[in-house]
């Protein structure tokens, strides 16, 4: 009876070895899958977009550590580190790569151009990265931010605070399209404004473009979109109170972190919708079949502190028409 016992126990023994041996594998066959963010942005000016991604795709049932680990890369307004942090992402044999911007999301597809790719861009059949809004047919889609249209709605905000035929600049990134400057351009003689263009790619870029609306005698300045500007905004908030010129801004927390106003779409809905894609996915849909989408909701944040520091009264019309009126 005791030698049966024995072998009794030594085959339970064995059979719960082979169970958890095979348990293991599956365990290691359940490795959490790696999702890729490339920000042209810093850690610290890109926070708030990463907490809406990890809590958006919590809520759709993946949890870090367990389903997936986000891999985050920042160029801190560097464009010259973007190429080299999309391969350092391509490496890392990603389930997919989220892309903020059109600079990370040429570099995403120059270095994995097999890898799913959710972007965040201007547009993007314009851009030859897709071949139709409903079915972009290769390995990228995502949100469309309406770069150029929202570039001359700036101005038009802008140009109610400005003396009739005032003169204003038009602040842009140099990695964007020549047609960008145009069109706002063309918005500015429609609305009776003298333009002027600058181009910023570094800080000191950026310094310049300010010293040359001083020369220039500009009244206001329209930031146009532009990733690289927006990491940094701090800088340019500083120079434009230092310039005491209105300055408008895409996101709403320019306006939140002291520039005067901004427009543009809701910043914690892009990136749900964009943590909406990833999770699709994940979940075995394919870029090609996943129509690219547009915001839903755009919000005119204005600043009341940095208008009295300016001198200026903001008309009653545009009061009325802000989403938040800060201060």
């Amino acid at each position: 009876m005791k030698r049966r016992s024995l072998l009794v126990a030594t085959g339970s023994a064995t059979l719960a070895s082979a169970g958890f041996v095979r348990g293991a594998y599956a365990q290691a066959a359940k490795e959490p899958r790696r999702v890729g963010l490339l920000m042209t942005g810093s850690p610290s000016s890109s926070a708030r977009a990463l907490q809406t991604l990890r809590e958006a795709l919590l809520e759709r049932g993946f949890v870090e550590g367990r389903d997936i680990v986000i891999e985050a890369r920042y160029a801190s307004g560097r464009a010259q580190d973007v190429p080299g942090l999309a391969a350092d992402l391509a490496a890392l044999k990603p389930a997919l790569i989220l892309a903020m911007g059109p600079s990370a999301t040429d570099a995403s597809l120059a270095a994995a151009p097999a890898v799913p790719l959710v972007a965040l861009h201007g547009d993007f059949v314009v851009y030859g990265l897709a071949k139709e809004v409903n079915r972009p047919g290769g390995a990228v889609t995502g949100v469309s931010i309406l770069g150029n249209p929202l570039n001359s709605k700036r101005l038009e905000l802008l140009a109610q605070l400005l003396p009739k035929g005032s003169a204003v600049l038009n602040l842009a990134d140099s990695n964007e399209r020549a047609d960008a400057m145009q069109l706002v351009e063309a918005a500015a003689r429609s609305l009776g404004l003298v333009s002027h263009a600058a181009y910023a790619r570094t800080v000191a870029e950026i310094e310049t473009a300010f010293a040359s609306a001083r020369r220039l005698r500009v009244a206001g300045i329209n930031q146009l979109t532009s990733p690289f500007l927006h990491a940094h905004r701090a800088r340019v908030i500083e120079l434009a109170a230092s310039a005491r010129l209105p300055t408008i801004y895409q996101w709403s927390q320019s306006a939140e972190e002291g520039g005067l106003m901004a427009y543009g779409p809701n910043y914690t809905e892009v990136y749900r919708q964009l943590a909406g894609f990833a999770a699709r996915i994940l979940n075995g849909a394919k870029p090609a079949d996943m129509a690219i989408e547009q915001p839903t909701r755009f919000e005119l944040v204005i600043n009341l502190k940095t208008a009295k520091a300016l001198g200026l009264t903001i008309p009653q019309s545009l009061l009325l028409r802000a989403d938040e009126v800060i201060g």
